[in-house]
């Protein structure tokens, strides 16, 4: 574990990939205003026989672009073996939902 153990869990399951990334973001703003700098886990499984993992996937995409967006996520990884992202959320500043492609400031 690089991160460090998790202040928080969230988990995704039961939800359509759609409603597991709305609750994932609106998660992890939550906590990022709560905890600045906390390290929390969004537990995602590890799918079903043969489909796939389509809410990790999806979960790992918007882990992706919200650490280059800047703000909410510092950092992330998944936890091997375990269905689930360690996630370091944003330690100071504002949290910022920039559009794409705008530059800060």
């Amino acid at each position: 574990m690089i991160l460090g153990p998790p202040a928080h869990t969230f988990d995704l399951h039961g939800m359509t990939v759609l409603e597991a990334a709305r609750a994932a973001r609106h998660f992890l703003e939550a906590q990022r205003r709560a905890r600045p700098g906390a390290v929390v886990r969004l537990v995602t499984g590890r799918g079903r026989g043969g489909g796939g993992a389509p809410i990790r996937t999806r979960v790992r995409a918007l882990l992706r672009a919200m650490r280059e967006e800047g703000g909410v996520v510092s950092d992330y990884e998944l936890e091997e073996g375990e269905g689930s992202f360690l996630v370091r959320l944003s330690a100071g500043g504002a949290t910022s939902r920039r559009a794409p492609g705008r530059p800060r400031g």
